[in-house]
């Protein structure tokens, strides 16, 4: 049980995380599932235990990822394995799935998912780090906009926008491993 646990959290923290980078992240994400719970304790308490349980435990994988996506560690597990970065991308269905299981707006959270995915991988293939770095900040302004302004977030994912690009897209699909 031990070997699986280290194994699967290569796929989140890399190999070599050091202790600084797992105390900002679980300090950073505490911090703010606190605040997301305070700000939507009202729409958590009118749903099932299960379900606020659900969304917090997505919530908080998709905040510690963004976080951790920008870790030394991370950069260089998925260094040289382009299989693993497109399988990570589409692993985030899985969060979405469950996020609208747990609070629905199932249009809104697949078109955040699918815009995401795409312009992650997009910037991810990109040739340099300069021209990612730009089409990164690019793509993300426009998520930023579409996904506050054109489709508004609803009040309970109104963090889900800005943090799942800045996860996937600047953390993830830059690569700064080059």
């Amino acid at each position: 049980m031990t070997n699986f646990l280290a194994e699967f959290s290569k796929e989140f923290l890399g190999e070599t995380p050091t202790q600084k980078d797992k105390l900002t992240i679980l300090s950073v994400t505490v911090v703010l599932l606190v605040v997301i719970v305070y700000y939507n304790s009202a729409e958590l308490s009118d749903i099932a235990l299960w379900k606020s349980v659900l969304f917090l435990i997505v919530a908080l994988d998709i905040i510690a990822g963004a976080i951790a996506n920008f870790t030394k560690s991370s950069q260089e597990w998925y260094k040289n394995k382009p299989k693993k970065r497109v399988i990570f991308y589409f692993e985030h269905v899985i969060h979405i799935g469950l996020l609208t299981l747990a609070v629905g707006h199932t249009w809104y959270c697949f078109g955040l998912l699918v815009f995401t995915i795409v312009a992650g991988l997009f910037v991810n293939y990109t040739k340099t780090l300069k021209q990612q770095e730009v089409n990164a900040a690019s793509v993300i302004l426009i998520g930023i906009v579409v996904f506050y302004v054109v489709f508004p977030a609803p009040q309970i994912l109104v963090w889900l926008p800005s943090i799942f690009l800045l996860k996937l897209i600047m953390g993830f699909s830059v690569r700064r491993d080059r």
